[in-house]
């Protein structure tokens, strides 16, 4: 198998695409006319986090680390749940 073809490699695959994603989401965006950060946008952002914190896992980084990731990753998740409770 490929190098790569590992679960923190695959974590990096994902990520890329997220973040190929968000980019389109933003040029979209933009291209309508629309101010502001995309409405999906705090998805990614909360999912990517929940992803960094497994890499930080596999990396067998310290556990305030990890929790600290995933605390942020939470809040993004309560913003995201805010804002769509707004609309």
């Amino acid at each position: 198998m490929p190098d790569w073809f590992t679960i923190a490699g695959l974590i990096d695959v994902i990520l890329l695409g997220m973040m190929i994603e968000a980019l389109w989401l933003f040029w979209r965006h933009r291209k309508a006319g629309l101010n502001g950060p995309p409405p999906l946008l705090l998805h990614l952002v909360s999912g990517a986090l929940l992803l960094v914190a497994m890499k930080q896992a596999i990396a067998d980084m310290p556990a305030l680390f990890i929790a600290a990731t995933m605390g942020v990753a939470g809040l993004a998740h309560i913003a995201d749940l805010r804002s769509a409770s707004n609309t």
